[in-house]
Formats: C-alpha cells, sequence, structure tokens
C-alpha cells in the first residue's frame, strides 16, 4: 500500500509567526479592533491583521487596504478623502492598536489616537507595549 504525503500549507506557519513571537496579542480583550500607524509598515499590518484574525478571533479593520498598498497613486484630494474616511471609521471600533514600529508614529496617527482617545474614551493599544518581558 502507497501512502500519499499530504503537505499541510498554512499561512500562518512557523517562519511568519516567529516575528511575533515575543508580543503578547492576547492582552487586546476587545473583538473591534482598528490598525492604526504609518504606510511604511504596511507588511506588519498585513501580518498583524491575520494574526487578530486567525489566531484570536477579531474583527480587525484598517483605512483603506488601497491606500496601504498604492499611497503613491492618490493624488492629494483623494488621500485626504481617505484619511477623513479614517477618523469616521473610529467610530465603531471597540479598540485601536497603533503599529507603532521602532516608535515611529506619523501624524496622522497622532490625529486618530486623539480623536478615538478624547472623543470615544476606548482602549488604545501600542504594538512596542505588547511586547512580552523577557
Amino acid at each position: 500500500m502507497i501512502y500519499a504525503i499530504i503537505m499541510r500549507k498554512e499561512r500562518l506557519n512557523k517562519n511568519f509567526l516567529d516575528e511575533f513571537k515575543d508580543y503578547d496579542f492576547s492582552k487586546i480583550q476587545e473583538n473591534k479592533i482598528y490598525l492604526i500607524g504609518s504606510i511604511r509598515f504596511k507588511d506588519y499590518f498585513i501580518k498583524i491583521e491575520s494574526i487578530l484574525q486567525i489566531i484570536h478571533g477579531k474583527i480587525v479593520y484598517i483605512c483603506s487596504v488601497d491606500g496601504l498598498l498604492n499611497k503613491k497613486e492618490f493624488a492629494p484630494n483623494e488621500w485626504a478623502k481617505l484619511q477623513e474616511i479614517a477618523l469616521r471609521k473610529l467610530e465603531d471600533q471597540d479598540a485601536i492598536l497603533v503599529l507603532d514600529v521602532d516608535g515611529y508614529i506619523g501624524d496622522h496617527s497622532r490625529e486618530e489616537i486623539e480623536v478615538f482617545q478624547t472623543k470615544y474614551k476606548k482602549p488604545i493599544y501600542y504594538f512596542s507595549k505588547l511586547k512580552k518581558h523577557l
């Protein structure tokens, strides 16, 4: 009898997850999470969205996938509209996760944090503070 070897392919494999092994995403208790951060960290958006959704069962939002991937293609008025929409999307979120990679938080991200903090008074998590103390 010949046995077929089935290769199981998973997006969230060991190589994928190793980059985030020092972070405790289980600290985020809320269900609807909005990711905030600089476009320069788009890989973090993509990977953390998958981790939060697949492993932790969260509903994850970002401003605009197209904006995240193609910012340079937008005219200034189009980009401004996306930023306005980002602020409107905050209203429906339970919490935000700021992707402050290497301590960087851009001006628009600061504005989103300020609005979320003062207007909605809901939890704000920072990627850097999810790091486990080893």
